[in-house]
């Protein structure tokens, strides 16, 4: 064989643009989003705000947000449940809710969605939120029963995009079969959990296609009332939003803290303009068979 250097510099420049495209197309893979299989719900699932029959830990967590998530779903229900260890975080979900939107054709579109916890009203009660925002201000146990009063009164569910459910607003009592439940864990952690009739999605759950699932901390609004001297003041009142656009999914269960911050102290001290941001995230996932 002879060596020809002409032939070798021709081949270089397309070799090298070889190994380039190569190079993209493998990355453009491993960037692509994750898509959950998910499993059976645990056995003897109860959605009372508690997760001790999933497991040690929630099984995905989403590394942007760094929150621990489950979903799951037997041939006629869906399962969530989902954890907070950042006050804020969960100062935001006991006075404006949190969105669940879920889309059957994947398509990150806010198709349906649930906002809970709220009052029959849609919303939180107004009064509570200067204790939270100034939690120096009050004792313990005044804290304590704040709680219990909030996890007994926010019985209200606020449904969009099922259209054969008649009103907005629904409470946890309702006839339809959505269950919903929030509560402190042994630590502290604010826990939601949900349950969802698949019927009521219209979509046949045993498709192969993936479902796009979106969790939002809606953002508190803050509305202008007039005080006793006739004069506008800020108040705090929930509102329940549809899950956005951001981005994010989650691997296999993990623990921690969101960044700069932590329970009992959040990174934006509970301040009205941090009060005010909803964040959330996307994830997608083919259901169990």
């Amino acid at each position: 064989m002879i060596y020809n250097p002409s032939k070798m510099k021709k081949a270089s420049p397309l070799l090298f643009t070889a190994l380039i495209t190569l190079y993209i197309s493998l990355n453009a893979a491993f960037a692509q989003e994750k898509i959950l299989n998910l499993a059976p719900p645990p056995a003897n699932i109860a959605i009372d705000g508690e997760i001790k029959e999933w497991g040690d830990s929630l099984r995905y967590y989403n590394t942007e947000k760094h929150i621990n998530y489950s979903l799951s779903n037997s041939k006629d229900t869906l399962y969530m449940a989902i954890r907070f260890n950042d006050r804020l975080d969960e100062m935001r979900i006991l006075h404006a809710g949190l969105t669940l939107s879920i889309d059957p054709k994947g398509k990150k579109k806010e198709t349906f969605s649930i906002t809970f916890p709220l009052n029959v009203q849609g919303n939180a009660p107004v009064a509570d939120m200067n204790k939270d925002e100034a939690p120096g201000e009050v004792t313990q146990q005044e804290r304590d029963e704040l709680v219990r009063e909030r996890l007994t009164t926010l019985r209200g569910i606020k449904v969009s995009g099922f259209k054969d459910v008649e009103d907005e607003m629904i409470t946890t009592s309702n006839t339809y079969g959505f269950q919903t439940a929030v509560n402190y864990d042994q630590n502290g952690y604010l826990v939601c959990e949900a349950a969802i009739p698949l019927v009521f999605f219209h979509a046949d759950p045993a498709a192969k296609n993936e479902w796009a699932f979106n969790f939002k901390i809606n953002g508190v609004e803050r509305k202008l009332k007039t005080d006793s001297s006739g004069q506008d003041s800020e108040s705090g009142g929930g509102h329940g939003g549809r899950g956005g656009g951001m981005g994010g999914s989650g691997g296999g269960g993990h623990h921690g803290g969101r960044g700069g911050g932590s329970h009992g102290q959040s990174s934006g001290g509970g301040s009205a303009g941090e009060m005010g941001k909803s964040e959330d995230f996307w994830t997608k996932a083919y259901l169990a068979k």
